[in-house]
C-alpha cells in the first residue's frame, strides 16, 4: 500500500508539473502573439510621407503640373498623381519604400519629366493623402503596387490614353514589390530596383536580432505568424527567385554599406546566381552614396544626408540634400531608352 500511494503521489506530481508547463507555454504563446501584433503597430504606424530632407510638392517654387487620381488597395483608397511630359517617350511608375509618399522622389520625378518621360506615383496605404490607419508591413507596398497595376490595366484610358510603354523605378520595399510584380503584368517593359531586399521576414528578423539578440530567435515563430496573418502564404516570397524568372530587363542597384538592407540580404549580391541575361546588377561602392537612400544622389548630397540623418528635427538644407547624381540618372534614362529603341 505505501508503494502504491507513493506511485500515486509521484504520478500526481508529474501531471501537475505537466499542467503547469502547459499553462506557462500557452500563456507565453498568447502573450507573444499579442506582443507581435503590438510590435507591428509600433513599427508600421501611419506616416505623413514627407521626409524632412525632401521637398513636398507644395514647397516647390515652380511645381510641375500634375493630375490626381484614386484607386483601391484592399479596403483603402489611395491617392495617386500623374505628371505629363511633353511628347512623352513612355510612362515611369515610381514605387516608394515603406512609409514614403508620392513626394518622396520628387527630384527624380522632375528629372524624368524634364527628360521626356511621364510619371505616375502615389501615397501608399497609411501614408499622406491615402486611406489606412497604418502602413501595415513591408509587404504592403507589394499589395499596393499590384492593386495599381490591375487598376492601370483595367482603367488605363482614364490615366494614359496614349498607350505608352510602362517602366518601373522603385526603392527599398518598393523594389521588393517591383521584383515580385513584374512577371504578373505583360505591359511592363522594364524595371529599376534600388536598395531592394530578398525576403521581408528574414530582413525583419535580422534587425530584431540586432536589437534584442537571442530573444528574436525565440520570438521568430510569432513574427512569422503575424506576417502570415497579415499577408498570407506569400508573406516571405523571395524577390531573387522572382527575378531569376524575369522576362523583361531589370536593373538592380544596391549600396554595399546599406544598414537597412545589408549586402547579404540585397538583390544585387551574387549577381552570377541569377543566370538571367535580363537582370543586370550594380554595386554602389562610393562612400555615402552606398547608403540605403543615396544611390541617386550626388556625392555632396549623399554626404550631407549621411551626416544629418540622425539630427532629430533640426532644420535641414533641402536643396543641398536633393542634388541628383547626373551620371546615375542618365544611366537610368539610357536603360529605359534602350528598352524602347
Amino acid at each position: 500500500m505505501p508503494e502504491r500511494a507513493e506511485r500515486s503521489r509521484h504520478s500526481f506530481s508529474v501531471k501537475k508539473l505537466l499542467l503547469i508547463a502547459g499553462v506557462v507555454l500557452l500563456s507565453f504563446c498568447i502573450i507573444s502573439i499579442i506582443a507581435s501584433a503590438i510590435i507591428f503597430h509600433i513599427l508600421f504606424p501611419r506616416q505623413t510621407g514627407v521626409s524632412r530632407f525632401h521637398y513636398s510638392y507644395d514647397e516647390l517654387s515652380s511645381p510641375l503640373p500634375r493630375t490626381g487620381f484614386r484607386f483601391r488597395s484592399g479596403g483603402n483608397e489611395l491617392q495617386g498623381w500623374k505628371y505629363d511630359a511633353a511628347d512623352p517617350k513612355g510612362m515611369i511608375v515610381v514605387v516608394n519604400g515603406i512609409g514614403s509618399g508620392a513626394d518622396e522622389h520628387l527630384a527624380e520625378i522632375i528629372y524624368f519629366v524634364d527628360n521626356g518621360w511621364s510619371v505616375i506615383t502615389w501615397d501608399a496605404t497609411g501614408v499622406g493623402n491615402s486611406g489606412g490607419n497604418r502602413t501595415v508591413g513591408l509587404q504592403q507596398i507589394r499589395s499596393d503596387l499590384e492593386a495599381f497595376l490591375s487598376y492601370y490595366k483595367t482603367e488605363k484610358n482614364e490615366i494614359d490614353p496614349r498607350d505608352l510603354p510602362v517602366m518601373i523605378y522603385s526603392h527599398s520595399a518598393g523594389a521588393y514589390a517591383a521584383a515580385m510584380s513584374i512577371n504578373a503584368q505583360d505591359f511592363i517593359r522594364a524595371a529599376v530596383c534600388i536598395s531592394g531586399f530578398d525576403r521581408p521576414v528574414e530582413l525583419m528578423l535580422h534587425h530584431a536580432k540586432e536589437r534584442v539578440g537571442l530573444l528574436a530567435n525565440i520570438e521568430s515563430p510569432f513574427l512569422r505568424l503575424e506576417n502570415l496573418f497579415l499577408f498570407g502564404t506569400s508573406s516571405n516570397d523571395s524577390a531573387r527567385e522572382a527575378l531569376k524568372k524575369a522576362a523583361i530587363p531589370v536593373l538592380v542597384v544596391n549600396g554595399d554599406s546599406d544598414d537597412l538592407v545589408p549586402w547579404e540580404f540585397s538583390l544585387a549580391r551574387d549577381p552570377d546566381s541569377y543566370r538571367n541575361p535580363s537582370v543586370r546588377c550594380i554595386r554602389i561602392t562610393s562612400e555615402f552614396r552606398n547608403e540605403h537612400s543615396a544611390p541617386w544622389l550626388s556625392d555632396v548630397s549623399a554626404e550631407y544626408l549621411f551626416n544629418n540623418i540622425n539630427g532629430g528635427n533640426a532644420p535641414v538644407d533641402k536643396a543641398r540634400a536633393s542634388i541628383l547624381n547626373v551620371d546615375f540618372m542618365q544611366s537610368i534614362i539610357a536603360f529605359y531608352q534602350e528598352v524602347i529603341s
